[in-house]
């Protein structure tokens, strides 16, 4: 009977610790939404987007949204932009072909926002500035967490593109918000909510200040746009669960709304 019951007991502990590990940290699934991007552009949008000369600073979710606008464009047929990879490291700003063109680079270190300031000031001084007409630096959702000092890092950007509008009147310089996660999936997500470790709540802080102080033509504002469901619904500032596999990343039928998105921006600015 001892037996029995210890046998039990163990039964009983290891489902109870599976099932609290699953709704402690419990793997992401999501359900992708259609993909519908391609229905919210003009062809004659893309058609202009892909003639305009372009600095694009970013990481992954930026390399999402590259994917998105070449499906975009080939669901209308238009040929892709004529895309060129920047390093960082570059010692010499290589010289852009002549012109539409999208140069774009993988720029600094994931959590490091003030390293890829300095690094896209660089760029654009060290001849990107000369080349271009529009540019942009995004920051990846890891940049800013439950621990950054949002107001800190929001007086460093806009100091620093600050100068850089000022150096190169003829640069369009367009402001991104900070991509963001789903929601809370699980107790740990929960508890660090209430420890208050949330950190979609200090990537919206730090958006609330980029939309108090860039005009909606000078704001691209992917953080709303993640949040918005095919629907047109809006529920928590979060990542809506359709738009991606993991979370984070934008699914297919994300980055092609995010694209399209950014060709409207574009080509009414």
């Amino acid at each position: 009977m001892f037996v029995r019951l210890a046998a039990a007991a163990v039964v009983v502990g290891l489902a109870a610790a599976v099932t609290l590990l699953t709704f402690w940290d419990p793997t992401p699934r999501f359900e992708p939404a259609a993909d519908e991007g391609a229905t919210l552009v003009e062809a004659s949008d893309l058609q202009a987007f892909s003639e305009r000369r372009i600095f694009f600073g970013h990481m992954s979710v930026g390399k999402n949204i590259l994917s998105g606008l070449r499906e975009v464009g080939a669901a209308h047929g238009v040929g892709p932009v004529a895309e060129v990879e920047v390093e960082v490291a570059a010692t010499e700003v290589p010289d852009l072909p002549a012109g539409g063109v999208l140069a774009h680079a993988l720029i600094g270190e994931n959590r490091h926002p003030v390293g890829k300031l300095e690094n896209f000031e660089a760029l654009v001084r060290g001849g990107l500035g000369d080349q271009v007409d529009l540019a942009a630096l995004k920051f990846c959702y890891v940049d800013v967490s439950w621990y950054t000092d949002v107001e800190d890092l929001f007086e460093t950007y806009r100091q620093t593109m600050d100068r850089l509008e000022a150096d190169f009147p003829d640069v369009r310089f367009v402001h991104m918000t900070v991509p963001l996660t789903t929601g809370p999936r699980g107790i740990k997500d929960r508890v660090k909510v209430v420890l208050g470790r949330d950190d979609n709540a200090a990537r919206e802080r730090y958006n609330d200040l980029m939309r108090a102080a860039y005009g909606p033509d000078q704001l691209f504002d992917i953080a709303s746009i993640e949040a918005q469901g095919p629907d047109g619904a809006t529920g928590d500032q979060a990542l809506f669960g359709g738009y991606t596999s993991d979370g984070a990343h934008l699914n297919a039928a994300g980055a092609s709304r995010v694209a399209a998105e950014l060709v409207d921006f574009v080509s009414r600015g």
